[in-house]
């Protein structure tokens, strides 16, 4: 019941968000991100006080406490695990101070080491080239105001309404012109330096990097133009299968896990989550950081273990061509005469339990590893 309530109560807070112009780019029950769709920094810490003056004034919200912890000039986001962006200081006021660029890539672990670098950099330059434009344009627009007495207040609105259009404009002849040659150089270098092994090398490199670089969906033409360009270095059709990106790892999600110190409640991926990359998980609440109950994580896991073996095994058969349940008990074939077969595999039911295994032996669960080896021997 009480989820039932938080995930109603969520659902209609992001409606409200919605309809006051705001677009949701990731939401869960500890965070939400959205974009303002401002053109400043000043206009959407504005809109965002504003959003939260109304809230406070609604009878349904204003007993939830929302908080902005960061603000971000552009934000390049794939997954709460894999983002990058150019965040925004409070002591940012020179043109010259330096600035902070963010690279979250847990997909850059699985590309081999000496290209991980690469894949950084090019993506830290796709979020930092059109920055450096807006800003540049923003500083000649403020010079013209000043030696300008009789530039009015509606000029600068307009200015402000058509600069994204220009950026974009910028970004697209970067990458016609920057991003391709030097991708076009830095592939063939690859594959002239380690061979054989090199291609498979430069053809991860480009999926990886095309992959998030179209994330921006204002350049998604262009960079499709010059992930074919790249694909005819290392001879792979653009939609083969070799050629499409997928994220390696399998997801595993521990669902309302609770901090014993400050009752913080959230959903734990166990194989994305940087942070519990070491054998003692903390809450990842900054306040906190506090040790969760190991005990307790193991509890969770081996019901998530024996939850995972009781619907492998109970399972209904499925049709393999139309995917519908087989309803006859002594049909062979369905009735558009194709097979029947199990909805989840015996090797992807492995997979999952290969998962909880190697958690446990890196956690030294031993009642979780123990349990998980078993089901493994049975299937």
């Amino acid at each position: 019941m009480l989820h039932k309530v938080m995930k109603k109560t969520l659902t209609l807070l992001l409606h409200k968000f919605r309809n006051s112009g705001a677009t949701i780019i990731f939401a869960n029950y500890s965070k939400v991100i959205l974009d303002t769709g401002k053109p400043d920094l000043y206009a959407a810490r504005t809109y965002c006080d504003f959003l939260l003056e109304t809230l406070q004034k609604s009878a349904e919200f204003k007993w939830i406490e929302l908080e902005p912890t960061q603000y971000w000039h552009s934000l390049l986001f794939m997954d709460q695990y894999n983002y990058g962006g150019i965040q925004s200081r409070s002591d940012q006021t020179r043109d010259d101070s330096p600035v902070d660029i963010v690279s979250q890539w847990n997909i850059a672990e699985t590309l081999p080491k000496e290209i991980q670098d690469d894949f950084i950099l090019i993506v830290s330059e796709f979020l930092y080239f059109p920055w450096k434009f807006a800003r540049d344009q923003a500083s000649k627009r403020a010079s013209v105001r000043d030696d300008d007495d009789s530039c009015t207040p509606s000029i600068t609105a307009a200015a402000a309404e058509t600069i994204q259009s220009g950026i974009t404009e910028h970004l697209r002849k970067q990458i016609e012109s920057y991003f391709t040659d030097k991708l076009l150089k830095l592939v063939s270098a690859i594959v002239l330096r380690m061979g054989e092994k090199g291609k498979s090398y430069a053809l991860e490199l480009i999926k990886h990097v095309c992959a998030v670089l179209e994330l921006d969906q204002n350049v998604q033409p262009e960079i499709q133009i010059m992930k074919r360009n790249l694909l005819k270095l290392v001879h792979v059709r653009e939609f083969a299968p070799e050629a499409q990106f997928q994220k390696c790892s399998i997801s595993f999600t521990l669902p309302n896990m609770i901090c014993s110190y400050c009752n913080d409640c959230r959903d734990i991926d166990l194989r994305e989550d940087s942070a519990l990359l070491s054998q003692e998980w903390r809450c990842s609440v900054p306040q906190c950081g506090q040790s969760y109950d190991r005990e307790m994580m193991e509890n969770g896991l081996l019901q998530i273990a024996r939850q995972r073996e009781r619907s492998y095994h109970l399972q209904d058969l499925v049709c393999l061509k139309c995917k519908q349940i087989k309803a006859a008990h002594l049909a062979e074939y369905c009735g558009c005469a194709g097979s029947f077969g199990l909805n989840e595999s015996a090797i992807e039911f492995n997979d999952k339990m290969q998962v909880l295994l190697n958690i446990a032996a890196y956690q030294k669960f031993e009642l979780l590893k123990e349990c998980v080896s078993w089901i493994l021997e049975l299937n």
